[in-house]
């Protein structure tokens, strides 16, 4: 169970640490980007994130 919280704890900081970095952006970049690219981007990050947290250390 504090495995699973973990993990999505580090799903939830890829959400904000994506939106943050979007909301830096330039507003005619935010236009831009599809909203599918900011989706895969958050997916991406959290499944890194769950590998890492499930995977022992060598």
């Amino acid at each position: 169970m504090d495995r699973l919280l973990r993990i999505a704890g580090r799903c939830a900081l890829a959400f904000l640490l994506v939106l943050g970095v979007v909301a830096l952006l330039p507003r005619t970049v935010q236009d831009a980007v599809p909203e599918g690219v900011i989706g895969g981007a958050v997916l991406v990050l959290g499944a890194v994130g769950a590998r890492r947290a499930v995977k022992p250390p060598r």
